[in-house]
């Protein structure tokens, strides 16, 4: 499960509300260490290769700083890290639920391509009745966003799109699961090539850029305003 392109980022640390009161410094001990090794643990982002959920942000400007390797160093506050490993703990749930189910063939699949040079990892491969391999894309979104969906987001297609051509499969399946009440729904989609065809001309075109595009294209949260 790829990153939550809807959490928006926090480039600075904010400085942490002290309060003088003898027990509200006891409280905030525990609570203050574990915020403190969490927002130690977040790894540095090499460029040089594209990752199918950076793919999923329109803006052609943001792309070149991701595969470049220039975007700014950002700090993640710890409830963020919490949420993102939450999305590590709905795997775990879900694999549990194929396993018992018997129709898990594999989890975190990795995917490459040197040309142009892609990096993924799928969630999952199960065994569908009817289509044999079917990879699923999980995702976590809340009650409001859970609500809208008639069919999977955009950047979310475009991760799965990715996933499908990449390893060859003719189907694959976003489950979404609602943080709020834990309610589900699933949208299978068809391999898409001529999406695949876009995807590629892009990446190269981004390759082939000698300067950085001057215009951001993405919406509010793009992680390319400022630079």
């Amino acid at each position: 499960m790829a990153g939550i392109n809807q959490i928006k980022p926090v480039k600075k640390r904010k400085a942490r509300k002290k309060n003088t009161e003898p027990m509200a410094l006891e409280d905030a001990w525990l609570s203050s260490i574990i915020d403190e090794h969490l927002e130690e643990l977040v790894p540095p982002k090499d460029g040089g290769v594209f990752h199918p959920s950076a793919l999923g942000n329109t803006c052609d400007r943001y792309l070149w700083l991701y595969y470049n390797g220039r975007l700014p160093e950002e700090f993640l506050e710890a409830r963020v890290i919490r949420i993102f490993q939450n999305g590590n703990f709905l795997e775990e749930r879900v694999d549990k639920w194929f396993t018992e189910l018997n129709i898990l063939i594999d989890r975190e699949i990795s995917l490459k391509q040197l040309i142009p040079p892609i990096s993924g990892r799928m969630d999952f491969l199960i065994k569908h009745y009817k289509y044999g391999a079917l990879p699923v894309e999980l995702k976590s979104i809340n009650k409001k966003g859970f609500q809208a969906l008639r069919k999977p987001k955009p950047e979310h297609t475009v991760q799965l799109q990715m996933y499908l051509n990449m390893g060859g499969y003719d189907k694959g399946t976003v489950l979404y699961e609602c943080k709020d009440d834990q309610t589900i729904k699933t949208f299978l989609l068809d391999r898409d090539e001529v999406l695949w065809d876009k995807l590629l001309k892009r990446m190269f075109a981004i390759q082939d850029m000698l300067a950085m595009p001057e215009k951001c294209t993405g919406n509010i949260w793009c992680k390319c305003k400022g630079v």
